[in-house]
């Protein structure tokens, strides 16, 4: 009986050790939820407190404007990122964040849109950032890299085209 207890705890030891030694971090299956949560509670009653890994754009602020999020593996690992966005009869969906979880800081939005511009996705998963709206305006397509915790230029010119996506609302 000691010798089994020992087997196993000295097998849940080395399991434990597995991640440290290789420098894998698993995230967690529904990392998404609590982040879900603070943007739905910000959303109905008002950001009393912001996190810095978690921006709030006035976009999300504005009592008028309708908000909801998408869940999508962007880079196929089988880990969803969140994407909060504006539910309106635009074009393409607008997205204000891009949240993914970082192996090191945990939830981050990694990528927010700025004034007058946001964030669109392409149905092969590519980000694009920049309203093309004048001439100075810079657009940029990206690809999540979760190996790097980073996003990827890539060049898309002409290549990925932003998309409506459905959104489920915050309220």
């Amino acid at each position: 009986m000691r010798r089994t207890l020992a087997t196993v705890l000295t097998a849940a030891f080395l399991l434990a050790l597995v991640p440290a030694v290789t420098g894998c971090k698993v995230t967690p299956k529904k990392w998404y939820e609590p982040t879900l949560q603070y943007y739905s509670d910000g959303i109905k009653n008002g950001f009393e407190q912001e996190y810095r890994n978690l921006p709030v754009p006035d976009d999300l602020k504005d009592k008028s404007k309708k908000q909801g999020y998408l869940l999508v593996d962007l880079d196929k690992d089988g880990v969803d990122e969140l994407l909060i966005g504006l539910i309106d009869d635009g074009p393409s969906t607008k997205f204000t964040n891009v949240i993914v979880f970082h192996s090191d800081l945990g939830p981050y939005s990694l990528l927010t849109g700025s004034v007058n511009g946001y964030i669109s996705l392409c149905y092969d998963n590519v980000i694009v950032m920049g309203n093309g709206t004048s001439a100075h305006d810079q657009i940029t397509y990206m690809r999540w890299n979760h190996k790097s915790n980073a996003f990827d230029v890539i060049d898309g010119e002409g290549k990925f085209l932003p998309t409506k996506w459905e959104l489920t609302p915050f309220n």
